[in-house]
Parts: C-alpha cells; structure tokens; sequence
C-alpha cells in the first residue's frame, strides 16, 4: 500500500506516519521502517539569506510521477508500506518539504528504498524550486543538493 501526498498545506510529519501507519501498516509483518524528513533551510549552497522558496509543480504530472515512482520502489524493494508527502507552493525556512517513509520485512530494504526516492525526488521528479531572499531577489535551483 502506498500513500502519495502533494500538498500546500504545513506537513506534521510525525502524525502523519503515526497516522499512517495506524491504519495501514501490521507491525507483525514488518521489520524495518526507515523515515526521512525534510525541512527548509535558511541557507542554500552560495547565499545565507534565504527568507522563502516556492516549490512549483504541475499536478496530474507530477501525482503521476511520484505514483509510478512508488510502485516501482515497492516492486524493487519489497516493501510493505510506502509513503511519499511533498509540499508544494510558498515555505518557509524550518518548514516540512519532504517526508519519505518505507516499511518492509527487513531493514536494507527499507533504509535503501528511502535513499533512492529521495535522489529521484531531487534529480528526477517534476517539482523547481525558486528560492527568495532577503533584498528582494529570486532565483530558480539549478542544482539540488
């Protein structure tokens, strides 16, 4: 079972897996669940100053994407469980982005599972990135860290 969230909304990422995993997950079955989570920095790579970042993204394509994605990780991975929440529109520095969580029989599975969405996540996924800063200027990211 997998759950894709893309969402404008502010991300509680701990209830949302505790959430989750309540109504999806039997803890008999698993035994390994590996989590990221992701937060906005106030930094990036070259500038300290960095006040907001919208996240674009086109809504069937990107939904589509990241559904593909899952199913694919699930098959590769056999994995139990898959979720995969993103948000899109304005954030903030200490702001959630990202949440990815993968639960399975083992714990390599799980723990390489989560590694490989989230490169696919940076790299591949059909979300751009402008970030803002503080004397007023923008720019897109070109290159995901």
């Amino acid at each position: 079972m997998s759950l894709i969230k893309l969402t404008h909304e502010s991300i509680n990422p701990y209830k949302l897996i505790s959430d989750y995993e309540k109504a999806n997950c039997d803890a008999k079955t698993i035994g390994g669940e590996s989590i990221f989570i992701g937060y906005m920095r106030s930094n990036n790579s070259t500038r300290q100053d960095v006040t907001s970042m919208d996240l674009e993204f086109y809504p069937k394509m990107t939904s589509s994407y990241l559904e593909n994605l899952s199913k694919t990780i699930m098959t590769k991975y056999n994995l139990e469980n898959i979720l995969i929440a993103h948000r899109v529109g304005r954030v903030f520095p200490g702001d959630c982005i990202v949440v990815v969580c993968c639960w399975s029989m083992h714990r390599k599975e799980s723990i390489e599972a989560v590694k490989i969405v989230l490169e696919d996540l940076k790299h591949n996924a059909p979300l751009w990135k402008k970030e803002h800063f503080n004397d007023k200027t923008s720019e897109w990211v070109e290159k995901n860290t």
